[in-house]
């Protein structure tokens, strides 16, 4: 069987999938269910009113995660598909990378809770106040913690939320 053009990309993954199962070293099936996991990942990905196809949510980054792999499985010796599988594999690499939002807002919040928290345990220190010294470090690591899960994000959230005024198409 070939690939259909107007066929749902999901449904001719699965026909080629069935068809595999009974055929595991049939090449050609092999090549078509690469170029059939190629198709359907993307049209699972978000495109923007540019034409521009980018990966927009967790879902669609597992997708082209496994559709790479997959895909370099199934055909390592296509050069487009291997082109095209290690290209996605790459953007999906690169994607989650942790990126630091207003790092300067989050560096002088960081300083502020830090100066803030040394200066009750001191507080508490001269004191003799145990409770203030753990609350102290309790309130300033919380501070710290609330900090980084606000401000760091993987680029590819960062650029899926610059490209939101433009997407027409959200995917998956």
């Amino acid at each position: 069987m070939t690939l259909h053009p107007d066929e749902d990309p999901a449904a001719a993954v699965e026909r080629l999938h069935q068809e595999l199962l009974a055929q595991p070293d049939n090449n050609d099936l092999r090549v078509q269910m690469a170029w059939a996991i190629r198709r359907m990942t993307e049209a699972s990905l978000a495109i923007t009113v540019y034409e521009v196809r980018l990966i927009a949510s967790e879902q669609q980054r597992a997708m082209c995660r496994e559709a790479a792999t997959r895909i370099l499985e199934l055909a390592p010796w296509d050069d487009e598909l291997r082109t095209f599988a290690n290209g996605l594999a790459a953007e999906v690499e690169s994607g989650g990378q942790w990126v630091w939002q207003n790092k300067p807002m989050a560096i002088a919040l960081a300083v502020c809770a830090v100066v803030v928290g040394l200066g009750l345990v001191v507080t508490g220190g001269l004191t003799g106040d145990v409770v203030i010294i753990v609350v102290a470090g309790v309130l300033s690591s919380a501070a710290l913690a609330g900090i980084v899960l606000g401000f760091r994000r993987q680029s590819w959230q960062i650029a899926a939320r610059a490209a939101a005024p433009v997407i027409q198409y959200a995917g998956i």
